[in-house]
């Protein structure tokens, strides 16, 4: 009988620590100190709040971080934890992955080999842009990769340990169920998984499927949450759907995002040229070396299972690749994954082939990629989505009402500064493009029903057609009511902001000329970043504040993220259109000067600084 010494020295677990330790300082460092872009903001409020996240709500990882905010509140905690999730599943692929080598190469006890192939396979996954993307600010995409390693695992084990064979089959059960409990993504690899954990002992398997699908089924239970939390109107709750059943299967299985999946040729392309690009950073190019020779070795000697990955690659694709979002990196995960395990297979059949103790050498390629992205994926100085939102919302007068469409750089972050931290709340902020679903207005009615209720009449005159809309869309476009449709829209946007001529009402840029028919008969003026909105003959009072936007020149100046670049431009066009409004004719002025100085550091070499300077000479 093994000693307690020697099975603790055969035992996975503290090379998997050890990796997942250095996998989270290294993510820890470069952490993010508040709010990203996009849907952050609003699944961090969702967090503190026990709300009700976009679709398809996530009700696993909203339990989960509303259960650490109560430990540790804010942004940065669940960054953190983020992290955590995405340092955790560097450590279950090593064992995964160990646990794959040992059955096939090492016949007494774990060799160095497979030790080393199983760490350096791991940290390249830990150190590719598209893990270190998710592990440096909250999504649901840590999570989700933290699931999908725990079910690969559960499958792989399934096979290599068949004297536990039934309890890792359970296991997988349940991770399959909280994988679909969190991103319904999920359901897509499905198949690929089911084949692995068929690649052994499949008669038996078979006919005990209810220990597979019993657990998945506790996990897929968890969308109950949603409902029960919708009734108790928390104060974010998006789809509002406990309504009826309808709206809860609207909201779970996405409906509203189906119009970009498949619908556009050169999604594809694109989608495409983006995942060939992620993967080529995940391997640094020679990783392919071993990538490839991984799969053909696990095609001649154990097919089912290679075919059962392989599915898992085509299950993800089939679904990432048509799906026209600007943000789908981390929906290629599942297929980092599978590199990640055909890599190991690839180093572990090349360390035969070199001396044991030279085998630490496969390790420089793990080092070298996390020594190649540490810059691009430090967000430890990333302030630019907090100074942006202050830079908004000091420019509001009190009990203003902005009307925007900016979701990823504004409206996300602005739910969390105002319902987390209660920062702003005199504010009124309407998404215009959320107004697209029947749930946004009576839940902008519930939150400000002193500001929406004035326009109570126009907002009933356009319900009916949009629950139209909702219900069949085809149908709808079909029947020539789009140009009703629209009409009304307008009318409603139009009926808000004239009932609430009493209130300094805002609009982002982007609105001008967006809808016909909108705002017409206003006067504007530029607000920062906001564009005011009064009728002529209206004295007022307006702020010129730039408080946050020191902090968003520290981050914009070198743009790193997707989104900087985007919002460098859309801060440029305010602090240009500022400085313009504030010359108003003049040679030149303190307040031009200013933000004419603001452009420079922004971004010197743009067209629009250029402009400045042109007419400061």
């Amino acid at each position: 009988m093994a000693t307690s010494s020697s099975r603790f020295t055969q035992s996975p677990l503290p090379e998997a620590g050890v990796l997942s330790l250095i996998a989270f300082a290294t993510y820890l460092a470069t952490c993010a100190p508040g709010l990203m872009y996009t849907d952050a903001g609003e699944l961090a409020a969702v967090a503190h709040t026990f709300g009700v996240a976009h679709p398809t709500g996530y009700p696993l990882f909203t339990l989960l971080t509303h259960c650490w905010t109560l430990l540790w509140p804010g942004v940065y905690a669940l960054n953190v934890l983020a992290a955590l999730w995405a340092a955790c599943s560097v450590g279950v692929l090593y064992i995964a992955q160990r646990s794959l080598l040992e059955h096939w190469f090492d016949q007494e006890g774990v060799s160095l080999s497979t030790r080393i192939a199983s760490a350096a396979s791991s940290l390249l996954l830990a150190f590719s842009t598209i893990v270190w993307a998710q592990a440096t600010s909250i999504e649901v995409y840590s999570l989700q990769l933290l699931l999908t390693s725990v079910a690969v695992l559960a499958a792989i084990n399934s096979v290599t340990k068949p004297e536990k064979g039934a309890q890792w089959t359970m296991i997988l059960g349940l991770a399959a169920g909280c994988m679909i409990a969190n991103h319904l993504s999920s359901v897509f690899i499905l198949t690929g998984l089911g084949l692995v954990w068929l690649a052994s002992d499949r008669s038996s398997k078979l006919r005990s499927w209810y220990i597979l699908v019993l657990p998945a089924v506790v996990g897929v239970a968890l969308y109950l949450v949603l409902p029960l939390r919708s009734a108790q109107m928390p104060e974010l709750n998006w789809g509002m759907v406990h309504r009826n059943w309808d709206a809860f299967l609207y909201h779970v299985k996405g409906t509203q995002f189906g119009v970009w999946m498949f619908s556009d040729k050169a999604a594809v392309k694109a989608n495409w040229s983006i995942f060939r690009s992620l993967l080529t950073n995940h391997m640094l190019w020679i990783g392919f070396i071993p990538m490839v020779w991984g799969l053909w070795t696990l095609l001649r000697t154990h097919r089912t299972l290679a075919l059962g990955l392989l599915l898992m690659i085509v299950g993800n694709l089939s679904i990432s690749l048509g799906y026209a979002i600007p943000d789908i990196e981390p929906y290629f995960l599942p297929t980092a994954i599978v590199a990640t395990i055909l890599v190991a297979v690839g180093l572990r059949t090349l360390a035969d082939r070199i001396p044991a103790q030279a085998s630490a050498i496969l390790l420089v390629l793990p080092l070298a990629s996390g020594a190649l992205h540490f810059q691009h994926n430090d967000k430890s100085d990333h302030y630019a989505v907090s100074g942006y939102t202050t830079w908004m919302l000091s420019n509001a007068e009190p009990k203003a009402i902005i009307m925007t469409r900016q979701w990823d750089y504004f409206c996300s972050a602005a739910w969390y500064q105002q319902q987390v931290n209660g920062i702003r709340k005199d504010v009124t902020i309407i998404d215009k493009e959320l107004f697209r679903r029947t749930w946004y207005a009576p839940y902008l009615l519930q939150l400000y029903p002193q500001t929406i209720g004035r326009a109570q009449g126009a907002i009933n005159a356009y319900m009916p057609l949009l629950q139209e809309f909702e219900s069949d869309a085809d149908a709808f476009m079909a029947s020539g009511k789009s140009p009703i449709i629209q009409e009304r829209f307008v009318t409603m946007l139009n009926d808000i902001i004239e009932r609430n001529a009493d209130r300094p009402i805002y609009i982002t840029p982007e609105l001008l000329n967006e809808e016909p028919g909108f705002a017409v008969g206003w006067e504007r003026i530029p607000a920062g970043p906001l564009v005011r909105l009064f009728k002529p003959g209206t004295r007022l009072v307006q702020r010129d504040a730039v408080d946050g936007i020191s902090n968003a020149l520290g981050t914009l100046r070198s743009p790193r993220e997707r989104l900087d670049s985007a919002l460098r431009e859309t801060m440029l066009i305010g602090v240009a259109t500022m400085a313009m409004y504030n010359l108003d004719g003049k040679l030149d002025t303190a307040g031009f000067r200013r933000y004419r100085d603001i452009a420079r550091n922004l971004h010197p070499t743009s067209p629009i600084t250029g402009q400045l300077e042109q007419v400061a000479r």
